[in-house]
């Protein structure tokens, strides 16, 4: 995909309490994400049609000046998310994208599984979809193969 048909960066204040709503469900329910994915990865045939995890990272001299990125390839051994980041970074230089990372779960903001052509969690992605004008809307999903409802 090229740069100028990517979906675009939407910029969110560390103090915007939907968002820190949001994000705290993510991180409660992640239970819930990874008894399905988990259960996913043991089926001969997945029934899901995807899933991603979407965390902070940071560079070390910057840490309030990081970025949420999603991250596919999900692991988790009960303290330590680990995956591979599939965002290109705009300003980190501590991580590339394909690049193995690992985080807690304190640094989780959002997650989603494919379940039926339709995306399951996205808390995050949910509450900038109500902020989108619906042309906004129809743009930003016209990016993903399945449906946000």
């Amino acid at each position: 995909m090229s740069s100028d048909t990517k979906p675009t960066l939407i910029p969110v204040q560390s103090d915007d309490a939907e968002m820190v709503v949001a994000m705290q469900t993510a991180r409660d329910r992640f239970p819930e994400f990874w008894r399905e994915v988990s259960a996913d990865y043991k089926r001969v045939i997945p029934a899901l049609g995807g899933s991603m995890v979407k965390a902070y990272f940071y560079d070390a001299a910057a840490p309030q000046s990081g970025e949420h990125m999603w991250v596919s390839e999900v692991e988790y051994d009960g303290k330590t998310i680990t995956g591979v980041l599939a965002d290109t970074p705009r300003q980190l230089r501590s991580v590339r994208p394909g690049e193995r990372v690992s985080f807690p779960l304190e640094r989780l903001s959002d997650w989603f599984y494919v379940d039926g052509g339709k995306a399951v969690g996205a808390f995050t992605v949910r509450v900038l979809r109500t902020r989108m004008s619906e042309g906004e809307r129809r743009a930003h999903d016209s990016h993903y193969p399945f449906r946000f409802e």
